[in-house]
């Protein structure tokens, strides 16, 4: 019998590495495009046997691996490793690498590229682990550092041993020497790789140790702790004695040096908005000095786009500083928009989220190339009608971008708008070559759960934007419309060429229009809505028949949805609308799409709140008198992650009426063949979060697939 379940469970590893082996390969028919950087980056690390190879988390649920030092980066699939944002650093072998997402431990064998789950996991579900550690010396000792004690296995995690009790913080090892530091001010060391501990009291006077780390060289160990109250304190006797080498503790909660010498060592501040600085000592803790200064007459870093564009600050994430263990002379420091890299021990920093390319001939404002860090969120790919040359993308934090070479570089292009930080929807003039109208706010992130409660009349603001230069220069043209967040603009092509008839959407307020290209606003918010929801997230205009469409999503209050949503239809220019979902009662809309040949076929897209499984995709074919839930959470929690949903968006093929694209926060990409009826995962695809999906005006064979924190995607519409 053991034989028997020894061989499947052998059977079942194997399987599972051929499906992640080729979902992997699968993934590269997807190519991403876009600006680079300008999300929150944490946990950077470097392989201490191939500096050349590196991993990065973003918030937004990415994880990226580089194989060339940073000059590019790869988004591992969502399916192999995805959340790793506050996970610990991962642990680097000659052959393998672990690391962690929660209480999940994982390994690879390929460079980060597929995943498989570590086959016993003794720490449970609730666990937080803090340190994963690699022994150097042995058969491949990993140590797992918990908040309920370390664990200890030789075997790639087959078995464990729990060796030892209580919460820790951080764990290192030179050779079979071992330093756990641990909650009170414990400090446990192992001579024997772990097996075995000794604990003495790091004498803080009652100050939590917040960092430790340590180098081995000719002279020895020499180990350094951060407390609180106290400052920096060193020992260079293996931790029996400490002196007090900084008497001032500034934030250092972020301690490292490289493993094999004692002279060089970096303290950091991570985590918080106050965090900026990192210090460098050359001379064992001796003297210290600024070893990152982003801005001021002695500046050593080169900044980000993102810091010369938008000249947003900047502070360290969570664990976003990292020394390579092999080398004092490489780090990383990564913020909450930038990722910089040092070769030379911190003496001047290069940022490497993107490659700088300079100025085109004739389009002001400096280029930028993708490299692979793409960790934004975007709300619409765009193609210009008039210069095939010329693509846009409308994101949110960094507001647009635009592209006169077919995507291959970037400009940032928010310049004039007052509400830079999101361009929720863009249209073009049909007969105005660079006229564009743009739907914009200093609210983001709507419709998703952080963003559906009601506005801060002083902190969410926006509204309509007009550009006649191609997204150059913006401005705005908001007489009659509320200071409040803009977050879509439907544009009449029937109207006159000189006084457009455009229609917007007000977080909030409903539906506006206007008769005179947006000089000035009137409110169309007759029948629209339930009463105490006017919560518009989107407008549409029907070609074939001119109605107009528009979408109210959830009104959040806590995890109450007291008033739903839904789609309302007006067939006399906005000045009454009618409710064509009263009979589903949808409390989270979040998008919809109509069939542009036949306007009585209606997709719509929805998420699923507390207690109520409503998300994914519902239709209906008589125009909105019934609706059938075609798409559910149950049919997308089989694809695997969370078992409920919050679909965004879907998209029905210009040239197949029955092929229909959704894109869902975790369950990535879906298509189905047959107008709904059935439905395929779209395995290839490699972002969980899909946000907006589109075809090229030329080419529809090629998706366009904006996310929820990964750039732009490119691929074939259907799987090869």
């Amino acid at each position: 019998m053991k034989r028997r379940m020894d061989c499947l469970t052998g059977a079942l590893i194997f399987l599972a590495s051929v499906l992640a082996a080729r979902i992997a390969t699968a993934e590269s028919v997807f190519k991403v495009r876009g600006i680079g950087g300008a999300g929150g980056m944490f946990v950077p690390s470097i392989s201490p046997y191939d500096s050349d190879f590196m991993m990065v988390a973003c918030d937004m649920s990415g994880s990226y691996r580089s194989v060339d030092g940073g000059t590019t980066w790869e988004l591992i699939h969502y399916m192999q490793m995805n959340r790793n944002a506050h996970s610990a650093r991962p642990a680097y072998f000659r052959d393998r690498v672990f690391w962690n997402r929660g209480a999940e431990l994982r390994v690879s064998r390929d460079r980060a590229r597929t995943w498989r789950k570590v086959r016993a996991q003794p720490w449970g579900p609730k666990t937080k682990i803090a340190s994963l550690t690699p022994v150097p010396e042995g058969s491949g000792i990993l140590l797992v550092s918990t908040d309920r004690g370390i664990w200890r296995t030789d075997d790639d995690g087959t078995t464990w041993s729990n060796v030892l009790d209580g919460e820790i913080t951080k764990t290192i090892a030179f050779g079979g020497t071992v330093y756990s530091v641990g909650v009170p001010n414990r400090l446990h060391i192992s001579s024997d790789a772990g097996k075995t501990w000794t604990t003495t009291t790091l004498e803080t006077k009652g100050g939590k140790v917040f960092s430790f780390t340590g180098g081995k060289g000719a002279d020895g160990v020499v180990l350094f702790a951060s407390a609180w109250k106290v400052g920096i304190m060193r020992s260079r006797d293996g931790g029996k004695t400490w002196d007090v080498v900084v008497d001032k503790y500034e934030d250092q909660n972020d301690l490292q040096m490289a493993h094999n010498q004692t002279r060089i060592v970096f303290a950091a501040q991570t985590g918080g908005r106050w965090c900026k600085k990192v210090w460098r000592s050359v001379d064992g803790g001796g003297n210290w000095e600024d070893a990152f200064r982003l801005s001021g007459p002695r500046r050593n870093v080169e900044p980000s786009w993102v810091q010369t564009q938008l000249r947003w600050g900047y502070y360290i994430t969570r664990r976003g500083f990292c020394v390579s263990a092999a080398s004092p002379n490489l780090a990383i420091v990564t913020t909450q928009g930038d990722f910089y890299v040092t070769r030379d021990g911190g003496r001047s920093w290069r940022q490497q989220m993107n490659e700088i390319v300079g100025v085109l001939p004739g389009d002001p404002g400096i280029r930028y190339r993708c490299t692979g860090l793409e960790v934004t969120s975007c709300w619409e790919y765009l193609f210009d009608p008039f210069d095939k040359n010329r693509e846009y993308i409308a994101y949110t934090d960094i507001g647009f971008a635009r592209s006169t070479d077919n995507g291959k570089t970037w400009a940032w292009s928010a310049k004039g708008s007052p509400w830079t930080n999101t361009f929720y929807d863009v249209v073009f003039d049909p007969e105005v070559s660079g006229r564009m109208y743009a739907a914009t706010s200093n609210r983001h992130d709507i419709p998703h759960w952080t963003h559906i409660t009601p506005n801060n009349p002083q902190r969410h603001q926006g509204g309509l934007c007009i550009s006649d230069d191609h997204a150059v220069t913006w401005r705005p043209s908001c007489r009659g419309l509320p200071r409040l967040p803009c977050t879509s603009v439907c544009l009449d092509p029937t109207s006159p060429r000189d006084n457009r008839v455009l229609y917007v959407t007000v977080f909030g307020e409903g539906v506006y229009k206007s008769i005179n290209g947006g000089t000035s606003w009137t409110k169309k918010s007759n029948g629209l809505g339930n009463p105490g929801n006017l919560h518009a997230y989107r407008v549409r205009r029907h070609a074939k028949t001119g109605d107009l469409y528009c979408l109210i999503t959830a009104n959040r209050h806590g995890r109450d949805f007291p008033v739903p949503g839904g789609l309302w239809k007006s067939t006399d220019g906005a000045e009454s609308w009618t409710d064509m979902t009263k009979n589903v009662s949808l409390a989270w809309p979040t998008n919809f799409a109509f069939d542009r040949d036949d306007p009585s076929r209606i997709y719509i897209t929805a998420a699923t709140i507390p207690g109520s499984p409503q998300g994914g995709v519902y239709r209906t074919t008589n125009g909105g008198k019934t609706w059938k839930h075609v798409l559910t959470d149950e049919m997308l929690r089989k694809s695997g992650g969370a078992g409920y949903d919050h679909t965004m968006c879907v998209f029905i093929h210009p040239d197949d009426k029955n092929l229909v694209y959704a894109g869902t926060t975790s369950h990535g990409l879906w298509f189905s063949r047959d107008g709904g009826d059935t439905w395929r995962h779209y395995r290839a695809f490699p972002f969980g979060n899909a946000q907006s999906i589109r075809v090229g005006p030329t080419n529809h064979n090629l998706l366009y697939v904006t996310t929820f924190g990964a750039g732009v995607w490119t691929g074939p519409h259907l799987p090869e």
